[in-house]
C-alpha cells in the first residue's frame, strides 16, 4: 500500500505545478483543475483518514473563506480560482496545513513584490500597478506545509 500513497502524493504534487504553471501563463486556474484537486482530496481522505474530517471541512473553509471576504472588500485582490485552490487544498490538507500554506504563499509573494520594487523602472511605467499570478505562490505554499506543515507547528508554538 505504501507505494500507492507514493503515486498518490506524486499525482497530487504534479497537479498542483500543473496549476501553478498554468496560473503564470493564463493568469487564471480553471475550474476542472481545482475540481481534480478537490476530488482527488476526497478520494485520499477516504483512504487515508489520518487527517479527521472535521478539520478537513475546516481546512477547506477557513482560508477560503477569508479570501473571498478579502475579495469582495477589495475586488480583484483575489480570482476565484485563488479561492477554490485553497478550498481544495483545505480539504486534503487539513486546516494547520492550509493556514501554513497561505502564510508561506504570502511571504513568498511578499519577496517577490519587493524584488520588483527594487527594480529601477522607466519613468513611463506602468508596472507599479500590475497584477501578478498569486496561484504559484499557492502552490509552492500548499507543497511546503504538506512536506514540512508539522515541523513548522511545532517550532512555531515550542521554538
Amino acid at each position: 500500500m505504501a507505494y500507492l500513497k507514493g503515486a498518490g502524493i506524486i499525482l497530487f504534487l504534479a497537479l498542483l505545478l500543473y496549476i501553478a504553471w498554468t496560473d503564470y501563463k493564463i493568469k487564471r486556474i480553471p475550474d476542472k483543475y481545482t475540481a481534480a484537486l478537490l476530488l482527488w482530496g476526497i478520494i485520499w481522505a477516504r483512504f487515508y483518514p489520518a487527517v479527521p474530517l472535521q478539520d478537513r471541512v475546516a481546512g477547506g473553509t477557513v482560508v477560503s473563506g477569508i479570501l473571498l471576504i478579502l475579495s469582495l472588500i477589495r475586488p480583484g485582490c483575489f480570482g476565484g480560482g485563488d479561492i477554490k485552490l485553497m478550498a481544495a487544498a483545505g480539504i486534503l490538507t487539513g486546516l494547520n496545513r492550509n493556514i501554513w500554506a497561505f502564510v508561506l504563499a504570502v511571504l513568498l509573494a511578499g519577496i517577490h513584490v519587493c524584488r520588483k520594487l527594487l527594480v529601477p523602472l522607466p519613468p513611463d511605467s506602468k508596472r507599479r500597478r500590475e497584477s501578478f499570478a498569486f496561484g504559484p505562490f499557492l502552490c509552492v505554499g500548499i507543497i511546503a506545509a504538506i512536506l514540512f506543515g508539522d515541523c513548522l507547528t511545532d517550532w512555531f508554538w515550542h521554538g
